[in-house]
């Protein structure tokens, strides 16, 4: 079905199954970039077929379908994770100095990768090892690199922030590839281009920190109660799992937990007392660690 197909069967609806037609619409036209469902645009078709015909409980009750099976869909895909999510808080954009934490989570086959910023950007991502998985034997720390590459992806070059990693050997190579050491890479990392000559991401990684003397690494313990370090991890974890156990929950409903979950200690970073992070950039502050039987922090050990 065509573009102008769709609009002039979704003119003969009534109001309210045109509006839930058109929400439907980019997975049933045949348009460049659109991402066409076959299952819910047959569902579509025969629900303005009945319109055509006057029957509108017909076209209501296939409409009705053509939603059910779109969301059947969707809770399968994991495209939006794989591929790397990214988020935006409103009112914390013009929030300065930034910081930022960045983590990893790996289990099996399976690995998530998370960040969080202070002015209210997140993101995560979720990754599977195949057998041509280029990470070497240090997978952990591939990982944990790869997030801090996911982070920059949405950070300005010329920005300045404190970047929080609990990892020390993260720590050692962003270090050496800030002092232009861009060659030292983990043991047994694949440096072969990947598809369609890209650059490898840690070699991608390496050459940003090289040309960002605006981020100062700073270190952080995990699980110690650092919000932004335990947001980082949750993200990252939440990413992993929907790739390990794709029956738990759906994509939209991974980052719309996601979502509630980095606006809620967000907003008690900012609210706490400031505490100075080892080697940040002047200003750069955090909360004290919270006390193990705090309410927020049961919360992050129960996700």
């Amino acid at each position: 079905m065509s573009p102008a197909e769709f609009d002039a069967c979704a003119e003969r609806l009534p109001r309210e199954l045109a509006e839930r037609a058109r929400a439907l619409r980019r997975y049933v036209v045949y348009a460049r970039g659109a991402p066409r469902r076959r299952a819910v645009a047959e569902a579509v078709a025969l629900a303005f077929d009945a319109a055509h015909a006057g029957d509108h409980a017909a076209a209501e009750h296939m409409l009705t379908e053509a939603e059910r099976r779109n969301a059947g869909i969707a809770a399968r895909r994991t495209t939006t994770i794989l591929g790397g999510y990214h988020g935006q808080l409103p009112g914390w954009a013009a929030a300065a100095p930034i910081v930022a934490a960045t983590d990893a989570s790996v289990k099996g086959r399976c690995a998530g990768m998370g960040y969080v910023t202070s002015h209210g950007r997140w993101g995560l991502r979720a990754w599977r090892a195949t057998h041509r998985d280029p990470s070497g034997p240090s997978r952990v720390l591939v990982q944990e690199l790869r997030a801090v590459l996911l982070l920059l992806d949405v950070i300005a070059p010329e920005a300045s922030l404190t970047l929080l990693v609990d990892s020390a050997a993260a720590r050692r190579h962003l270090l050496l590839w800030q002092r232009g050491e861009t060659g030292r890479l983990p043991p047994g990392y694949d440096t072969a281009p990947r598809g369609s000559h890209r650059a490898p991401s840690l070699v991608r990684l390496a050459r940003e920190m090289a040309s960002r003397p605006g981020i100062v690494v700073a270190p952080v313990r995990g699980h110690s109660g650092d919000l932004l370090n335990e947001t980082a991890d949750s993200l990252a974890s939440m990413a992993r799992r929907r790739l390990a156990e794709p029956r738990e929950r759906t994509t939209p409903e991974v980052l719309d937990r996601a979502a509630r979950f980095v606006d809620s200690f967000l907003r008690q970073w900012h609210r706490c007392g400031p505490r100075a992070y080892p080697g940040a950039h002047p200003h750069s502050t955090a909360p004290e660690p919270r006390h193990p039987d705090d309410p927020a922090h049961l919360l992050w050990r129960r996700r």
